[in-house]
């Protein structure tokens, strides 16, 4: 079996070298198509280095080429496609790039298309259906969801007729650096910071660092506090008034070293989301070895409950539930460190995606 995994401006690098070495090695040949970008160059190239695996990159994202350029990359990459159908059982969508540019090659491939669905609507998206997720939706003969709550939530927005063709597989661990053993688990000592590590987006939460700024408990304690991560444009304003509180902020993607060296500091991760469906800063914390706090929103409630660390999970979204939930942290680390270790050895993507091949299986 041959598949094509289509991801046009890399959107989700990390996850597609996962799949692309799951895929693999579970027999199935598979040819990635994508773009370079200026960050996560080092999956990309170790995709290349995966037995089985053929990538054909281009010059698509806007991180290295502009707009008008990366619209032809791309309309050549679906015209390849085109060309070259037969060689394929199954053409697998990430992230629909343009999709007025994909619909037509979408309707002709229809019988062996399948589509991941990360988040039912886009984020920024304000509406209960998206129109061109749901016309891609239809087209595909597989819809595959990463979580069981993307899957719920798109049932639920767009009715019960997908539920036939939809399948839930599911994130695994990450790595940051492809090819890193995970991390075990060991009592948390005292942190000395609270730190937020993606990017910073408004559905991410972020202001909560306000308030933690200004609570005397986090002060009394002697807590850090930290953001790292790139900052959508719109944010300027609050990133000023977390600064002027005296938060660390670190306004960049984090190269490869840089981003080992936070992971190996003795500091507690928060991911204080409003909203989310599932998260693959998650699953890379989980993967290192950090403990994480969360708030309760989408798959990152579910995974907690999943293995017994509610402990983990914020009550609400104020400086006084982080407040509890690192008291609760303090007093029970032993068990703490166990669930995260069950949660962590369950969570190989050998696990998680066990009989992923069928999926990508159908007639012509």
């Amino acid at each position: 079996m041959r598949v094509a995994l289509i991801d046009g401006g890399s959107f989700v690098l990390t996850y597609d070298y996962q799949l692309a070495e799951t895929l693999a090695a579970q027999g199935v040949a598979v040819e990635f198509h994508g773009s370079r970008t200026r960050y996560n160059g080092e999956f990309l190239e170790a995709m290349r280095r995966l037995p089985g695996v053929t990538v054909r990159d281009r010059a698509l994202s806007r991180t290295v080429a502009p707009r008008w350029k990366g619209a032809l990359g791309y309309l050549a990459l679906w015209c390849g496609l085109w060309l070259r159908r037969a060689h394929f059982d199954a053409f697998n969508l990430q992230f629909s790039a343009s999709w007025p540019l994909e619909l037509p090659f979408l309707w002709a491939l229809r019988k062996r298309l399948v589509f991941t669905v990360h988040n039912a609507v886009p984020h920024d998206f304000a509406g209960r259906r998206h129109g061109p997720t749901e016309r891609i939706a239809r087209l595909a003969r597989t819809l595959v969801f990463v979580s069981r709550f993307s899957h719920d939530d798109f049932i639920a927005r767009y009715g019960e007729a997908f539920r036939a063709k939809s399948r839930v597989l599911g994130l695994g661990r990450t790595p940051v650096v492809p090819g890193l053993p995970p991390v075990p688990y060991r009592p948390a000592d005292p942190p000395e910071a609270l730190v937020y590590w993606s990017t910073v987006k408004p559905y991410k939460g972020v202001e909560l660092f306000v308030e933690l700024a200004r609570s005397p408990a986090i002060r009394a304690a002697g807590l850090g506090l930290e953001i790292h991560g790139p900052w959508a444009p719109e944010l300027a304003g609050l990133k000023a008034e977390l600064a002027g509180l005296g938060v660390h902020i670190d306004d960049g993607f984090l190269d490869p070293p840089r981003l080992l060296w936070l992971l190996a500091r003795n500091v507690v991760f928060l991911l204080p989301y409003r909203e989310a469906t599932q998260s693959g800063a998650m699953f890379s914390l989980l993967h290192h070895g950090r403990v994480f706090l969360c708030s309760d929103v989408g798959d990152l409630g579910d995974f907690l409950r999943r293995f017994g660390l509610e402990a983990l999970l914020l009550k609400e979204r104020s400086a006084e539930a982080v407040v509890a939930a690192l008291e609760r942290l303090r007093h029970e680390p032993v068990a703490i460190a166990g669930a995260l270790q069950a949660a962590q050895d369950a969570s190989a993507w050998a696990i998680t995606n066990a009989g992923i091949a069928a999926v990508y299986a159908g007639n012509r």
